[in-house]
């Protein structure tokens, strides 16, 4: 098994890299069930503000490090752990469609707008990933019972999310319940980079783990949402994670 770090809390899975990270949860076809969460500062701090999130996290099969930052902490934490990498959600889930379709392992994809939706559907179809259901993110309260049962009759073993956070995680808590048997993921707003609707940080800025500042840069409206790193900061300085 891996390693789990705690950060504020949360234990963090101390994978290596993406590609040992979806072996270990595509297991040869035999793919492992729970929930796959991505950890990232933003959400560190906003789990101190809500205590059901974080209850959440803490219950969460699989939480993995998407952020820069949170790796920083892993290896603060736990030094023999120093060559671990950032593992960025949306690579890891375009990794882990690769791998399915080589595979066969049937997949449900729920979120974001329907045509997105039918884009993302159609170039996993030329990956050959076996896509048993399909569900965009504008649906009712009154018609989640009937996704659930969607998602049990269907058979999925992997169920990605494209909610946003912590929406995407709270309803993948609500689906498990109903259907335990396959690995949920939520995965924000990788749909859209998928299908090019969305760019994402150049790769010279991502290897720098500079992501979150291009996007500081491309919207600055998001600016409010940044300050929760500041504080992720003061912990990791004062050595409080």
């Amino acid at each position: 098994m891996i390693e789990k770090v705690s950060v504020r809390g949360i234990p963090v899975l101390a994978r290596k890299n993406i590609a040992s990270f979806a072996d270990f949860l595509l297991n040869q076809g035999e793919v492992r069930t729970g929930r796959l969460v991505a950890i990232n500062a933003e959400k560190v701090i906003l789990a101190e503000e809500d205590a059901s999130l974080k209850q959440l996290l803490r219950e969460s099969e699989y939480c993995y490090a998407d952020g820069i930052s949170v790796v920083k902490a892993i290896q603060a934490k736990s030094p023999h752990h120093s060559n671990i990498e950032r593992i960025a959600g949306a690579d890891l889930w375009v990794k882990l469609m690769e791998d399915s379709g080589k595979l066969g392992v049937p997949v449900f994809l729920i979120g974001s707008q329907r045509e997105t939706l039918e884009q993302t559907r159609e170039k996993l179809a030329k990956w050959n990933v076996p896509i048993v259901g399909v569900q965009d993110g504008y649906f009712s309260k009154e018609e989640k019972e009937g996704l659930f049962q969607r998602i049990s009759a269907s058979g999925a073993k992997i169920v990605t999310v494209a909610m946003g956070s912590p929406k995407q995680e709270k309803l993948i808590v609500e689906a498990q319940a109903y259907y335990p048997q396959a690995l949920y993921m939520g995965v924000g707003g990788s749909y859209d980079v998928f299908v090019g609707k969305v760019k994402r940080a150049p790769q010279i800025w991502q290897r720098l783990g500079l992501e979150w500042l291009y996007r500081l840069l491309s919207q600055p409206t998001r600016w409010r949402r940044q300050l929760r790193l500041m504080k992720f900061a003061y912990y990791y300085l004062t050595k409080q994670l």
